[in-house]
């Protein structure tokens, strides 16, 4: 296989990754709002899939490398490749944990919660996209732009823990919605891997070591 070819299928692999990332958070905010069980088992077993995705991609890696001696803007592509992986693992497993906690506690019975899990999840996944856009499109000025979103996640979580504190000092009893709050910080972890991305995305195009904090 030449290096062009193999760079190509190495890239591809990545891009399927996502894919698969993608669709279990897309799962996560429907099982958020539906407490559907059986939709949770279904993205924890998409986990293994994932997981099967990182492994392949870095025996690819290891091919490229082993037996294509690449020069170095393709040596980038590699390391770069390894590290999305990496953090596109760490994002699926952010999912998993969603679907963990509705398997364990069920559907979400706070409505306030459910509308903000649903703008926090539905920004993070928008983040997600725009981010393999940019990669599958080598966009490194796109790439230095979409980390703000992950601002305006935090934003959300901010204004939250604020309707929390209000409606507490209000007299409502939601000291169960302390353990739903941490379980919507799995989109806000998701987000900061995304963030990662660009930053390897960066690396990858110009060899720059970029931290997004």
């Amino acid at each position: 296989m030449k290096m062009d070819d193999s760079l190509a299928y190495f890239q591809d692999l990545i891009i399927e990754m996502y894919r698969k990332v993608r669709a279990m958070h897309v799962i996560a905010l429907e099982i958020i709002k539906s407490g559907d069980k059986e939709k949770a088992l279904q993205l924890i077993k998409m986990d293994d899939f994932v997981n099967h995705y990182e492994e392949e991609i870095n025996d690819q890696a290891q091919e490229v490398l082993a037996l294509l001696s690449p020069v170095a803007t393709d040596l980038r592509k590699v390391i770069a490749g390894i590290k999305i992986a990496s953090d596109l693992e760490r994002i699926g497993d952010y999912a998993k944990n969603i679907a963990e906690y509705i398997i364990k506690n069920g559907p979400l019975d706070q409505e306030f919660i459910v509308q903000q899990a649903d703008q926090i999840g539905s920004v993070f996944i928008e983040m997600l996209d725009q981010t393999m856009e940019a990669y599958a499109n080598g966009d490194v000025k796109k790439a230095y732009v979409i980390p703000q979103q992950d601002e305006q996640i935090n934003e959300m979580f901010a204004r939250l823990s604020q309707q929390i504190d209000d409606r507490i000092h209000a007299g409502e009893n939601l000291g169960a919605v302390v353990p739903l709050v941490g379980m919507l910080r799995n989109f806000e972890r998701a987000g900061d891997h995304t963030k990662n991305l660009c930053e390897h995305l960066i690396y990858q195009v110009k060899g720059q070591h970029i931290d997004f904090g």
